[in-house]
């Protein structure tokens, strides 16, 4: 499989304006000059470039170069990944992980789950 260094850039790019991130600490990592010549040229960055990019970013390096990630998980569930990890509090946690209990009981009770996800 051939990898791009426009599409790298161009997921890079996507991932930072989701987050909300600024482009200047992402430029503390890769300098823009690097990012215009992966994009310009169609090469991509070195494996520990990608590595650091892929750690500011909380995403695999699978998914920066193949744009899917290797842990199986759609972009809403790694969305939702995201932010639980991003509460700032345990109890914040245990609340959402309360909610999400109590929908799973009403779920089950309503018949909605399916034997395969009552087990």
């Amino acid at each position: 499989m051939s990898v791009s260094g426009a599409s790298v850039v161009a997921r890079i790019g996507s991932e930072v304006d989701k987050k909300g991130l600024k482009r200047a600490d992402l430029y503390k990592i890769v300098p823009s000059g690097t990012l215009s010549n992966w994009k310009n040229k169609s090469q991509g960055p070195s494996a520990y470039t990608l590595y650091k990019v892929a750690l500011f970013l909380s995403v695999s390096v699978d998914y920066l170069l193949t744009g899917r990630d290797s842990s199986g998980l759609t972009g809403e569930e790694r969305q939702l990944l995201d932010s639980f990890r991003s509460l700032a509090s345990q109890d914040e946690k245990d609340e959402i992980m309360g909610i999400i209990s109590l929908k799973l009981e009403r779920a089950k009770k309503g018949g909605i789950l399916s034997a395969s996800e009552n087990a």
